[in-house]
């Protein structure tokens, strides 16, 4: 996602009495619904897969040119915690709740920094004054790493793992993106949480890189476009 940067920046800290509502960065000047019921927006280009049959040999052959949806993960090797019990709370005890994480605030589109504990008493709170949304908690060097296998596929094709040297990854020993703490791209796990209403605005994702996703809990919503020539 667009915050999921590894330079160094400055973001604000987290203060409730903040007014961010007197910004108007990122205020969207354009309709989305009007864009999606345009008849030069094809929204039907995903392919349908079962986890089984989204193997290496798929992608050689094939590549990752198009979209591919995964509704039945039998066959993925993919692990993840249970669904029923598993909450925000449980993510604070893994990394801990003085992580400071990135938080959107989604009206604006401006990142602040929260620390992880904040973060949990904002999302099991009910008077929700901004909608913040977390997309950039990189869990891997944590606790919350144990708990998580992605996809075999995924492993096939991880360049951090195939070619950034290994003795680096191996020194690393700090949980967080701290640019003058890493040994490698720390780029490799992330955990997102956002309450109802959440909006990330359109992007690349960094480098152009193809990302996977698995919906734990809830729903999320994504709007994809294809590229131009």
């Amino acid at each position: 996602m667009s915050e999921r940067y590894l330079r160094h920046k400055s973001v604000p800290v987290y203060d409730d009495d903040d007014a961010v509502e007197d910004e108007i960065d990122g205020k969207r000047t354009y309709d989305i619904k009007e864009k999606l019921e345009s008849s030069k927006y094809d929204g039907e280009f995903l392919i349908d897969l079962k986890g089984h049959e989204l193997t290496f040999e798929r992608i050689q052959r094939y590549g990752l040119s198009d979209p591919l949806r995964i509704k039945d993960p039998d066959g993925l090797g993919m692990v993840m915690p249970d669904r029923s019990t598993f909450s925000v709370s449980d993510v604070r005890a893994f990394v801990g709740g003085r992580r400071m994480v990135d938080v959107m605030e989604c009206k604006t589109q401006r990142a602040l920094e929260m620390s992880m504990r904040d973060f949990e008493r904002y999302f099991e709170g009910s008077d929700r004054k901004y909608i913040y949304n977390v997309i950039s908690l990189e869990f891997s060097q944590s606790r919350l790493e144990s708990l998580i296998q992605r996809p075999k596929v995924v492993d096939a094709l991880d360049w951090i793992d195939l070619v950034w040297p290994q003795h680096l990854k191996h020194t690393q020993v700090e949980q967080t993106n701290r640019i003058h703490h890493m040994k490698y791209p720390k780029v490799q796990k992330y955990c997102l949480m956002s309450v109802a209403g959440c909006y990330t605005d359109f992007h690349i994702d960094f480098g152009g890189t193809s990302v996977w996703y698995h919906i734990l809990k809830g729903g999320k919503i994504f709007w994809l476009i294809p590229p131009t020539n």
